[in-house]
């Protein structure tokens, strides 16, 4: 099975990730936890909605959270566009392959185009927020936790995630890594980026989509550990979902933490860089490859969050990637025997 081919004329261009829109059962233990623990800034709020962003964005907002009495699911994922003439660009494409898109009033940012990608997740671009913010980037006095620079990427869990890649690669989307089954060929889990660097966007092989989660780059290291060191301060023990660690795919340390509703945030050190035409494709026989860390706990390969009024499809086949439970498991057995 072939990878999604780059289409590098598309018809409207996307610049990077840009923010994403999260349902909180108890906004004020979600905004504690955003603020304290990944170290984001509020920039607005009203009795419903809170709007952060990191502390070196400008933008409005890259996180916004809002109050639900039901399931705490994602609602939607944007991306942003270079100019407001991208999006009615982006309009005539979707009117020409027949998917519906619409522009829409959204608080705090300019023209926004609603859509679903073909696998189901909903989508907004933008070109604008408004109003412009401070960076903050200079001002440690203002950081807390892991003091959370700037949105980097969302990871989606789809059943076939050759054909969820091939329609961003129609959109300009470049494919920086990816992970193959163990008949050595098909893909199991695609990184897919604009910016310059590995991922905007990254899929892996599960029924979906879902949301699997949003990560933030922080300045360095030593900052995964104080959002470490403020999570158990405050109270958020059992935040810590895998991690501390480093990927094969990128070479980043990480460490994956649920908010209080179980959303799932990964905060990393900036990536590598990526994006000169002649960076290819690399193939990893295996997730992790090259990495230093046990595996994965299976809350981490299998829970993710339903986008709302999206179904679920899909069967659950070869993931690539063995569990932490198994490799205790395995290994216990060989010391007992």
């Amino acid at each position: 099975m072939s990878l999604p081919t780059t289409n590098f004329s598309p018809p409207f261009d996307i610049t990077r990730s840009g923010h994403i829109v999260l349902r909180a059962r108890d906004l004020s233990a979600s905004k504690a936890f955003y603020t304290e623990v990944i170290g984001l800034l509020v920039t607005d709020e009203t009795a419903d909605t809170v709007w952060l962003r990191g502390v070196e964005e400008s933008a409005h907002h890259s996180l916004v959270l809002k109050r639900t009495d039901g399931e705490a699911l994602c609602e939607r994922v944007g991306l942003r566009v270079r100019t407001d003439e991208d999006l009615e660009r982006a309009k005539a494409h979707f009117d020409r392959v027949g998917i519906d898109a619409r522009f829409v009033e959204v608080a705090h940012q300019g023209a926004t185009l609603q859509f679903s990608d073909p696998n189901g997740v909903p989508l907004e671009l933008v070109a604008r927020m408004h109003p412009r913010q401070p960076r903050h980037h200079h001002q440690p006095n203002l950081h807390k936790g892991a003091g959370a620079l700037r949105l980097d990427h969302f990871q989606m869990l789809t059943p076939d995630v050759v054909k969820a890649g091939q329609f961003y690669a129609d959109l300009g989307f470049r494919v920086s890594d990816y992970f193959v089954a163990s008949d050595g060929e098909t893909p199991l889990g695609l990184f897919m980026y604009r910016k310059n660097n590995p991922h905007d966007l990254v899929f892996l092989t599960r029924p979906g989509p879902v949301m699997h989660h949003v990560a933030y780059i922080v300045p360095d290291p030593s900052h995964i550990f104080r959002a470490l060191d403020w999570s158990a301060a405050g109270g958020q023990f059992g935040s810590l979902g895998r991690g501390p660690g480093r990927h094969g795919q990128g070479h980043s340390l990480y460490a994956y933490l649920r908010d209080p509703d179980g959303h799932r945030i990964e905060i990393l050190p900036p990536a590598i860089q990526h994006g000169d035409i002649d960076d290819e494709p690399v193939k990893h026989d295996r997730p992790g490859s090259g990495a230093w860390e046990l595996p994965p706990p299976k809350s981490w390969l299998f829970e993710a969050k339903p986008f709302v009024d999206v179904p679920i499809t899909g069967e659950l086949g070869e993931t690539g990637f063995f569990s932490l439970e198994d490799y205790l498991a395995r290994k216990n057995g060989r010391h007992m025997g």
